[in-house]
């Protein structure tokens, strides 16, 4: 497994997976800002930083599976996933995975920044457009650096990999999976042009144990300079005294 880790002494590990266009390095404020009781696993998707030789995933159970067996060792103890936007989709769909095979589902599962499985992802109606119109896109809720726009060459380094990104996005299929055992914990950004309340509020339909959605201070990309409101909503689930029940304080 190649990611971005730092192992602690702790309570429970957090597996995070990044968003579209991302890397393992998102999560490193986030990181920092966890008390020392967290054990955090980044993880890089294939194809960027240190697995850029590796073969870039675009069908979001391909990926899921890749992952999960990496992370087995990881998977087999208690955790947590979280994941960000496009991370969202791989985390579910990891955990879906692993509990209809029998194998041990996380504790929880937090979710940022991204529709529930059941409602069309905003990748369907994006990825078709080209080079310079996807990026101008993209740009506008932050997702790529406006800079880019006026140069060519590096907007045709990186378009193939946020393209392919968006297909892992725009793969998933909801097949009528079961609702997962676990809380799912909704995140999103206040001011988030992309993702809306209704779009979060639907990942209820998808655990026997639905928890209020937390909106904080931020747009779309909240974990590069995460608020201390979603520092605290995590660190609220992942607590000594609330990992097994689980639950962040907040209102839909």
């Amino acid at each position: 497994m190649r990611s971005e880790s730092a192992d602690r002494t702790g309570i429970v590990r957090l597996i995070c997976f990044h968003h579209a266009g991302g890397a393992s390095t998102t999560f490193r404020a986030l990181t920092r800002a966890l008390g020392p009781h967290i054990a955090v696993t980044a993880v890089n998707l294939p194809g960027r930083q240190s697995r850029s030789r590796e073969p870039r995933h675009r069908d979001v159970h391909a990926c899921a599976t890749q992952l999960a067996g990496e992370l087995s060792s990881h998977l087999d103890q208690p955790h947590v996933l979280l994941g960000h936007s496009m991370g969202a989709i791989i985390a579910y769909t990891i955990a879906q995975q692993r509990i209809a095979a029998g194998q041990r589902g996380p504790d929880a599962l937090i979710v940022a920044s991204y529709a529930a499985p059941h409602l069309p992802s905003v990748a369907t109606q994006i990825e078709s457009a080209d080079d310079l119109a996807l990026a101008t896109t993209l740009s506008q809720f932050g997702g790529l650096p406006a800079e880019i726009l006026a140069r060519p060459e590096w907007l045709a380094a990186l378009m193939p990999l946020v393209r392919a990104d968006l297909r892992i996005c725009a793969s998933y299929r909801h097949r009528g999976e079961p609702p997962l055992s676990c809380p799912i914990h909704v995140c999103g950004g206040d001011s988030d042009p992309v993702v809306t309340r209704a779009d979060l509020t639907g990942w209820r339909q998808h655990t026997s144990q639905p928890r209020p959605v937390i909106i904080v201070p931020g747009g779309h990309l909240l974990f590069r300079d995460p608020h201390p409101a979603l520092i605290s909503a995590i660190t609220s689930v992942l607590g000594a005294d609330r990992q097994r029940e689980g639950g962040l304080n907040g209102a839909t």
